[in-house]
């Protein structure tokens, strides 16, 4: 029930965000402009994000090849069993980042979980480091956003004032219309819940198994540590990756496919030259619409389309209508890729969806009780 109404409570989130994105827009204006796109850029466009999922998947193999039940193993074939240890190839983690992403549009922030998840189930790799892994790389991108808003903000020196109307007026808004008593009851209710939890998984002892173990043995807090332990391991492996400069090289190759991801639509709806932009214009409208990504909706709805918007019309002098048309088109076109080819490598990697939702199974005992 929870789950539901957080997942409710998304959805209702991304709509009104949409709905704000979207108001008083002009709907046959936005029309006309998506039928006289130069649609010639689609080939070139779906190729750019292929291949920014490839090497995302790249970088994650050279990750994973650093956990310690793996170091120095051989890459497993494709021919070969899916329980053979080993790294596995390019393929299936390829599979399993597309998948993440088909997840991420349905429920905001699984995706990460899923693609681990995936993976585990078509290797002997434990689910939790290979979360632990996921983390790590989500780690890195979040250093590559941060350093990306600082050289927005560099390249918009004349115009901080509106960026931070764009991005910081909204939340302060919100913050003041909460009551500092309301803070003070919020922050203690997280405290006790926090507090509550913890002496539950610290105390709460599972029942005797048959074999006739005490439950000491079998209490759920040696379980946890493993768990968590292994997930360490995974985040661990960034500081024994014996190929760094790859996983820089393959970070920056991917942020730059982004980049061409963002500016492309430009070209398809004739923006660029009408509004004269350039890539660092394009680079300065990736990373603001990355922001309202990372907003846990699904897919980033509402929220992807509120922030760019607001920044094409403010920052670029982008009428309503024109920028209302390009985040469109950018989230939808990533929409229709990832959730098709996020079903295609589901069904060539020989899965289905239940079996999928059920493949932390093949992890460790102990994630099964986390």
């Amino acid at each position: 029930m929870r789950n539901r109404l957080v997942y409710t409570a998304s959805l209702v989130l991304a709509a009104l965000l949409l709905y704000l994105a979207l108001r008083g827009v002009d709907i046959d204006a936005m029309a006309n402009a998506l039928r006289t796109a130069n649609y010639a850029w689609i080939p070139v466009l779906v190729a750019v994000m292929l291949l920014s999922s490839l090497v995302r998947a790249w970088r994650w193999q050279l990750l994973i090849e650093a956990l310690p039940e793996i170091a120095g193993a051989q890459p497993v074939n494709a021919k070969t069993d899916a329980d053979t240890p080993g790294l596995p190839g390019i393929k299936p983690i390829f599979y399993s980042v597309i998948i993440g992403y088909m997840v991420n549009f349905a429920v905001p922030r699984l995706g990460e979980v899923a693609r681990a998840a995936n993976l585990s189930a078509h290797s002997r790799l434990r689910f939790s480091s290979l979360l632990g892994t996921v983390v790590t790389e989500r780690i890195l991108d979040v250093i590559v956003l941060g350093i990306g808003l600082g050289s927005v903000f560099l390249l918009l020196t004349g115009r901080a004032a509106i960026l931070g109307d764009l991005l910081i007026e909204p939340v302060t808004a919100q913050l003041d219309r909460v009551s500092l008593p309301a803070v003070v009851l919020i922050v203690a209710a997280i405290a006790l819940a926090v507090f509550l939890l913890y002496k539950f998984l610290a105390k709460r002892p599972e029942s005797p198994r048959k074999t006739g173990a005490s439950s000491e043995e079998h209490s759920l807090k040696p379980r946890l540590a493993a768990a968590f332990g292994a997930f360490r391991e995974g985040m661990a492996t960034i500081l024994r990756a014996p190929r760094k400069q790859r996983i820089v090289w393959s970070t920056v190759i991917m942020w730059f496919l982004y980049l061409l991801m963002a500016y492309i639509p430009f070209l398809m709806l004739n923006t660029a030259g009408i509004y004269t932009l350039s890539l660092l214009d394009g680079w300065i409208v990736m990373i603001l619409g990355t922001v309202g990504i990372l907003v846990p909706l699904p897919g980033g709805t509402g929220s992807y389309h509120y922030i760019t918007i607001q920044a094409l019309v403010y920052l670029f002098a982008f009428s309503h209508e024109a920028a209302a048309t390009y985040a469109v088109l950018c989230h939808a076109a990533q929409l229709v890729l990832h959730v098709s080819a996020g079903g295609l490598c589901v069904f060539l990697q020989g899965s289905k969806i239940p079996p999928l939702r059920a493949s932390t199974s093949s992890a460790p005992e102990e994630m099964q009780e986390l």
